[in-house]
Order: structure tokens, then C-alpha cells, then sequence
């Protein structure tokens, strides 16, 4: 799991208005309904879910610890879908009060883990996974909107984006997974749907690119040069250095951890089983 940063977080708790505005001027959805297409479930169903769940976030202080502003920002998230939401006690207390009743989804991170737990009927998704199909959505709806061909590039081969490469695979897209690491790519490509597994210096042979998702790490940038004019961009990676960079800012989108936490919410809502590959 990517370890964001105290400065990643900073301010993003604040003006959901904004964060609404900005996400129907650029995908023309709300968030509940992004995180029902990410899933491919019934928008209402997914409302009413999240509507009837109380989330309990608890943080965990061991191996490098808390990171300023985590809880508060899960909590801002689940109040925006709709869910009461309270931040338990750190560590084993927590985790205590909440297996005695205190929620019905649990959410809590380590060094390795980020996960939601439906303690009530069953159901679990990790960020990975949910981060990896609800950018994937992200860009699906951006695409859609601007009439852009069904085909897309998604830079790295770890959980993320091999969960956003299964999704477009799976959603009509013809996939160029791409990854730094000789051969993880065209290995995590084998069964995936309509996905073809490419190492960097390939890219320079195909055609610029509508459609990519950047879920890299290292704040590395695909060149401009090898997407299209008006390509969309859809970034789950951190560090983002996307912002800036595309004439249009209304086709990209990012944010550092509201839309895969709202994606695991709905899931653990709705009683999915969604890990990490």
C-alpha cells in the first residue's frame, strides 16, 4: 500500500461542496453513483446501503504509525455517502468496542492493509481493489462523456492497477497494462480480460493514447507527447504530478483516498468480497 503523507492529506477533509462540484463538472456523477458503477451495482441500492450502515474508524499506531489527518478524512468521507461515522479508540480498544457493537463497518489501516469489514452481515474490500475500479470507473465516465475510443493505457502492474485493468477489460476496453519491473506486467496480464501486458520501451511503437490511468507511485509522468489531444486522465497514484499538465483539467481526475475509501464502503455495505490480487 502506497503510505501517504500527513502534507497528502492536508486540507482535503475540509470543502466537500467543492470536491462535489468538481467531481459532476468532470465525470457528471455523484459520488454514490460512481462508487455503484465501480461495483456494477443499482445506484439506489448502493444509497440505501451505505444510508443504513454505521462505520467505525480505528486507528492503528503501530509499525510507522498514525499519519495526521487519516481518520478524520475517512470519517469526512463515510458523512458524505450518508454513513454516521465515529472514530473508536486507537488499536485493540477500538477494535474491541467495534466487534461489541460500537459499528457496522470497520475501517482501519497498518503498513500493509487497508481494509473495510461489514461486521454485521459479512463483506470486505481492500483499497487496493476499490481505488483500482473506482479510478477505472473515473475514467470510463470521463470517456464517455467526451466520446473517446474504448482504449486505454494503465501504468502500473500492483494491486491498483491491475483491479483498474480487470475493470476496463471487463467493461469493453482494449488494456495496455504497463509496468517498470521487466515481465510483471505481461505476467499480471495472463487471464485478464482483453488486457495486453507491455514493457516501457514497447509504447513508443503504438498510437498515442485517449485514455490513462496512472496508478504509479513514484510521481514518474507517461510523457504528454504519447496521448491524444483531449485524452482523459485518471490518477490514483501518490505523488500526483498530473495537475497542470493536460489543456482540459475538467478530463482528469484525482484525489489521494476519498474515492477508494468510498468504494470500499459501498462494497463492505453491500456485502462484497473485494481483495487485492
Amino acid at each position: 500500500m502506497t503510505r501517504l503523507s500527513e502534507a497528502d492529506l492536508a486540507g482535503q477533509a475540509g470543502d466537500w461542496a467543492a470536491y462535489a462540484r468538481r467531481m459532476r463538472e468532470n465525470l457528471a456523477v455523484e459520488l454514490p453513483e460512481l462508487c455503484a458503477r465501480a461495483l456494477d451495482l443499482p445506484d439506489d441500492m448502493v444509497r440505501r446501503r451505505l444510508a443504513a450502515a454505521r462505520v467505525g474508524i480505528v486507528p492503528v499506531s503501530s509499525g510507522e504509525g498514525r499519519i495526521g489527518g487519516f481518520a478524520e478524512l475517512l470519517a469526512a468521507t463515510a458523512a458524505f455517502l450518508g454513513c454516521p461515522a465515529d472514530i473508536l479508540p486507537p488499536d485493540a480498544a477500538g477494535f474491541a468496542q467495534a466487534r461489541a457493537g460500537a459499528c457496522d463497518i470497520l475501517l482501519w489501516a497498518d503498513d500493509e492493509t487497508y481494509l473495510a469489514e461489514n461486521l454485521r452481515d459479512g463483506g470486505r474490500a481492500e483499497n487496493g481493489w476499490a481505488t483500482g475500479r473506482g479510478f477505472a470507473a473515473a475514467l470510463d465516465s470521463m470517456a464517455c462523456r467526451h466520446h473517446l475510443e474504448r482504449r486505454a493505457l494503465v501504468l502500473g502492474a500492483g494491486p491498483v492497477g491491475c483491479s483498474a485493468a480487470a475493470w476496463l477489460g471487463g467493461h469493453g476496453y482494449a488494456v495496455s497494462l504497463c509496468d517498470t519491473v521487466p515481465g510483471r506486467a505481461q505476467a499480471r496480464a495472463a487471464g485478464l480480460p482483453t488486457c495486453t501486458g507491455l514493457e516501457p520501451a514497447a509504447l513508443a511503437a503504438l498510437p498515442p493514447f485517449a485514455c490513462l490511468l496512472d496508478a504509479t507511485p513514484t510521481g514518474a509522468c507517461f510523457p504528454r507527447e504519447r496521448l491524444t489531444h483531449g485524452a482523459c486522465v485518471s490518477a490514483p497514484g501518490v505523488p500526483c504530478r498530473w495537475p497542470g499538465r493536460l489543456p482540459d483539467a475538467r478530463r482528469f481526475w484525482h484525489d489521494p483516498l476519498q474515492l477508494g475509501t468510498a468504494v470500499m464502503l459501498a462494497a463492505a455495505a453491500c456485502g462484497m468480497e473485494g481483495e487485492d490480487a
